[in-house]
C-alpha cells in the first residue's frame, strides 16, 4: 500500500527496521576501515624549504628586490613542476639503488606551496616510502638551485631546510574514512529500510481499512497456527487416554475385590 513520506513515516521506519539500519551502518564502517587500514597504500610527505632573496645596500632597492623575488616564486613553481627540473632530477635519482620511478610518477608526487608575500616556499613530495620521499625532495631542491642559475641567470635561491623522513603518514586519513563509512552505511541503511517500507503492500492493521479505504469493520478473525492447534488436540487425546487407563485399572481392582 502507498505510504506518505513524513516524520511519522520515518519514526515507524526506524522502529520497524532499526536492526537493519544498524547492520548497514556497521557494514559501512567495517568496509571503510578495511580500505583505510589494509587496502589504501599509506603516503608520507617530505618538504624542502627554499628562500628566494637578493641583498642590496640601498633600502629602497632592497624593498623593490624583495617584491620582485616574491613575484618570481610563481615562475619558480612552474619550473619545479615542469620537465626542465624534473627530468634531470629523475636522471639523478635513477643512480640511487632501489629507485625506479618514472617521470610521470615523479610529476604526480611533487607539489609546491607558499605563503602570500613570503620569500619562502616549500617543495613537497608524497611517496609510499618516507626515506624515498625525503630523498626525492632534496634532489629536486638541489637540481632546481643549480638549473635556475642557467635558466633565469639569477643567484637568489637558498635551501634553508632540507627534507627529513616523516614518521607519520599523511594519507589515508583514517578518521575521515571511518566517518565517511559511518555516514554512507547509515544512508544505505535508511535507503534499504525506506524501500522495504514503501514497497510493502500488506495490510498490517484495521485502521488502514477504515481510515484509508473507508470500509466498515465487521469484526476480526484471529489466526491460529496449525502446529498449535495440533498440539492442543494431542494434549486432549493424551488426557483422555490417561483417564481411560485410570478407569480401567479401577474397574479391574473392584472386580478382584
Amino acid at each position: 500500500m502507498d505510504q506518505a513520506v513524513s516524520f511519522t513515516f520515518f519514526v515507524r521506519l526506524v522502529r520497524k527496521y532499526w536492526r537493519g539500519i544498524i547492520l548497514w551502518t556497521i557494514a559501512g564502517v567495517l568496509v571503510a576501515g578495511s580500505l583505510a587500514f589494509f587496502v589504501v597504500t599509506p603516503k608520507y610527505k617530505a618538504s624542502v624549504q627554499i628562500l628566494v632573496s637578493r641583498h642590496s645596500e640601498n633600502a629602497a632597492i632592497q624593498y623593490a628586490t624583495q617584491q620582485a623575488d616574491v613575484q618570481m616564486i610563481t615562475t619558480y613553481k612552474e619550473l619545479i613542476t615542469n620537465q626542465v627540473i624534473l627530468k634531470p632530477t629523475q636522471r639523478a635519482l635513477a643512480k640511487y639503488k632501489g629507485y625506479d620511478g618514472t617521470l610521470g610518477m615523479l610529476k604526480n608526487e611533487v607539489s609546491v606551496s607558499s605563503t602570500q608575500n613570503s620569500q619562502v616556499f616549500s617543495i613537497d613530495v608524497s611517496d609510499s616510502h618516507p626515506r624515498q620521499a625525503a630523498m626525492i625532495a632534496n634532489q629536486i631542491a638541489q637540481t632546481f638551485k643549480k638549473r635556475v642559475k642557467e635558466i633565469i641567470k639569477v643567484n637568489n635561491v637558498t635551501i634553508v631546510s632540507a627534507a627529513v623522513p616523516a614518521t607519520n603518514a599523511v594519507s589515508p586519513r583514517k578518521p575521515i574514512y571511518l566517518a565517511a563509512g559511518l555516514v554512507v552505511g547509515l544512508l544505505l541503511g535508511f535507503l534499504y529500510a525506506s524501500i522495504r517500507m514503501l514497497t510493502d503492500r500488506r495490510v498490517h492493521d484495521s485502521d488502514f481499512l477504515t481510515d484509508e479505504l473507508g470500509l466498515t469493520n465487521l469484526g476480526q478473525v484471529n489466526h491460529q497456527h496449525h502446529h498449535r492447534h495440533h498440539d492442543q488436540i494431542e494434549n486432549i487425546q493424551t488426557s483422555q487416554n490417561s483417564r481411560k487407563k485410570r478407569e480401567h485399572h479401577r474397574e479391574s481392582a473392584e472386580r478382584r475385590v
